[in-house]
């Protein structure tokens, strides 16, 4: 693509679109993308009251964290979008297979998606902002982090009319409908794995301590089938942290927590603080069943409730006395101690389980996983008990 006003843009082209339109699918470097912007922002008057506002500030810091992160560590991304409309005329050359080259001004185009992301780049370039007209701080790349930027590709779509220019309606149209659907499917487990949480940090803490890499490792996804070799999952290490220190009432929705029921903040030394009671718990529970991960996958020892209601038994014994080290391992070791295969006739005595339609084996007997981690950690309390009773 040429940096002058005339464009010249080579992609492929999709015509099968509504309105009239067609559609070039591109790429170019994301400096030439600089170069290929209009000097006038069409529909900058649609958003520019609200652009600054704390959700598109958020946004936009998530965006610009996100490439500066991959940039740093080289890791794979998401390559970002810009979407441009055409209302002045343009023209294209037919090359076969559906590729073609396109004409056009680029003063006489509209950008009409993408807006964060050119924002989000050009803070990270030192570049001013082409909207707001500011330049938002020092980068916090060095020259060649920002020079391997600028050289990376962003995908570019084309909008523009085959047989006569667009309508300002069609562009307006086009403009709202991109800006106002959001198409980014939500769920829990992503908005919680990506957020920037002391908890995510201590289930990291949580997996090195225990070394589970070495039976198995952790597993970024929410479930483990019987193939896989992980032991754990990393959502399961953060809800074992999260009950430690508030119980079994804990609970993740949309995000995961930033303060206890208390109001207290969740921080890195509140996690920390928490770790020295589940580590020495855990050490003790991982330290009998290291041969039954690898040796038997189908055991309860796999169940992720069952890890979670070692969560909330770090909490049960840390409430109303004063518990060491050495007595939480020992503690772990009671619990690891156990028949964890699910023929096992001890289970009876756990309110969590019935027998299957065979009556060979145990299987839930609970409405839900949480339910079934709190009728389990009854149980492993009991079990406590009795040992030191004993």
């Amino acid at each position: 693509m040429k940096s002058t006003d005339e464009q010249m843009l080579v992609g492929y082209q999709i015509t099968k679109i509504l309105g009239g339109l067609a559609l070039l699918q591109s790429s170019v470097s994301i400096e030439e993308l600089f170069d290929a912007l209009p000097q006038e922002h069409l529909m900058w008057d649609h958003f520019a009251a609200n652009y600054e506002r704390s959700v598109n500030k958020e946004r936009l810091s998530k965006l610009a964290n996100y490439f500066q992160k991959s940039i740093v560590k080289d890791d794979p991304f998401d390559i970002p979008h810009v979407s441009l409309a055409i209302y002045g005329c343009s023209r294209e050359e037919l090359h076969g297979n559906g590729f073609i080259t396109l004409q056009y001004e680029k003063n006489r185009a509209a950008v009409v998606d993408g807006f964060l992301v050119i924002s989000a780049l050009s803070n990270l370039l030192d570049r001013t902002d082409p909207f707001t007209g500011k330049v938002l701080g020092k980068s916090v790349l060095s020259e060649m982090q920002k020079a391997v930027l600028a050289s990376l590709d962003v995908r570019i779509n084309i909008y523009y009319g085959r047989s006569k220019k667009i309508s300002e309606e069609s562009l307006s149209k086009l403009f709202f409908d991109i800006n106002s659907i959001d198409t980014k499917v939500y769920s829990q487990h992503i908005a919680t794995h990506i957020q920037e949480s002391p908890l995510n940090l201590g289930a990291r803490k949580l997996a090195k301590e225990l070394e589970l890499d070495a039976l198995g490792g952790v597993s970024e996804l929410n479930k483990i089938t019987k193939s896989d070799s992980y032991v754990v999952t990393h959502s399961t290490l953060t809800s074992i942290i999260l009950t430690s220190i508030a119980g079994k009432g804990a609970r993740i929705d949309k995000q995961l927590p930033t303060h206890l029921s208390d109001k207290t903040l969740i921080t890195v030394q509140v996690i920390d603080e928490a770790l020295k009671t589940v580590i020495p718990l855990m050490k003790g529970w991982v330290s009998c069943l290291e041969n039954k991960f690898q040796q038997n996958s189908n055991g309860f020892h796999r169940s992720m409730q069952i890890w979670q209601a070692i969560g909330v038994v770090a909490y049960n014994l840390t409430q109303n006395t004063k518990i060491t080290e050495s007595e939480l391992f020992t503690a772990g070791q009671v619990l690891g101690q156990m028949d964890y295969s699910k023929s096992a006739s001890h289970w009876s005595r756990c309110k969590a389980f019935k027998k299957d339609a065979s009556g060979t084996y145990w299987i839930n007997a609970t409405g839900g996983g949480r339910t079934m981690r709190d009728k389990v950690t009854d149980y492993f309390m009991v079990i406590l008990g009795d040992k030191s009773s004993s």
